[in-house]
Parts: structure tokens; sequence; C-alpha cells
């Protein structure tokens, strides 16, 4: 409903008369629209986590952080009212804890290869600035020729993020975590 309907999310009397059950049925899985918010974004980054892993496939380093930003801008491109619900309702609890664990790993095995771990916060961060400025010019400044000009900013972050000057090519240690997120 978030994909066809926009990035408002669906009252739980929509969903029920979709369903075609009765409104109370539903206060049993989720008291309030905070915890229906909730379930979608869990569900939601669960299926963008998942494009984004296919979209990566087994690649070497540096092809599997171009594949992972081409994974998520077609994610985005793909999904417009669940990737703008996304990113205005940020679930909570134990099942956002492992989603963004599962979203940190991710990440992590992506620049593991070419930062210290104290490097990693600011790397990633600049990274996902660039893949979610992209998509916001694209679709809210409607930028002629947006793709190709996004391949080539793409492209030149992460040339210039892996070249030798910024990044200290390390093995991974194993076992070590990285990126810990600040809600975590």
């Amino acid at each position: 409903m978030v994909e066809v309907e926009g990035s408002e999310p669906p009252s739980l009397r929509a969903i029920a008369r979709r369903l075609n059950v009765a409104a109370n049925a539903l206060y049993n899985y989720f008291p309030d629209l905070a915890d229906l918010h909730a379930a979608i974004a869990v569900a939601g980054s669960r299926k963008m986590l998942a494009a984004v892993k296919r979209g990566i496939g087994a690649t070497d380093a540096r092809q599997a952080l171009d594949r992972f930003s081409k994974a998520f801008l077609r994610f985005a491109r793909n999904h417009p009212q669940l990737y703008d619900f996304l990113n205005e309702h940020h679930p909570d609890g134990r099942d956002a804890a492992a989603l963004f664990r599962e979203w940190a790993q991710l990440m992590n095995s992506a620049w593991s290869p070419f930062y210290e771990p104290a490097m990693m916060p600011k790397v990633i961060f600049a990274h996902a600035a660039l893949l979610h400025g992209m998509i916001t010019l694209e679709r809210q400044w409607l930028w002629r020729n947006a793709k190709r000009h996004f391949d080539f900013a793409n492209r030149t972050l992460l040339d210039a993020l892996l070249s030798p000057k910024h990044s200290r090519r390390r093995p991974p240690q194993p076992g070590a975590e990285v990126l810990k997120f600040p809600w975590d």
C-alpha cells in the first residue's frame, strides 16, 4: 500500500478494509500507528537490503562498492514511495536493531578492505550521503540527464575514496566490529 499510495503510511482502518477484516483485529498486532509505521519500515528496509545484497553479488572489493551504489540507486528509483517512507519513518526495537546491524555488516564488508576501522564511519557516511543526495537531486529537481551525471559522480567519489592518498589497504581483522550505529 505504501508503494502504490505514496509515502504516507496507510491507516489501520485502510489496511483492515484492504484485508477485509475488522479494524479491531489489527490492533492485536499493531497497538497504535507508531507500531504499524515501525513494522512497515522494517519490512521495507529488509526489502531494500535484500535488493542491495543481490545487486552486489560475488565480486572483487572495488566492483562490490560500485554494484552497491548501483543497487541502492536502482531500488530508490524503482520504489520511490517506499524509499521516501523509509527516510521519514525510522523503526526501533529489536527487529530494527538486528536489521541495522545487517546493514552495518554489509557496509563494513564493502569498505573494510580499504580503510582502517577508525575511518569507516566517515567513509560510509560520505558514500551514503552521495547516494541519498543523488536520488534527491534526480527526483526533486528533475535534473536533466541525471543518470549519466550520477554514474560519473559515483565513479568519481569511489575513485577518490579508494585512492592510495586516502585509503589504507589492510585486510579486515576477523571479529572486529567496525561501525556502530549511535542508537545501539
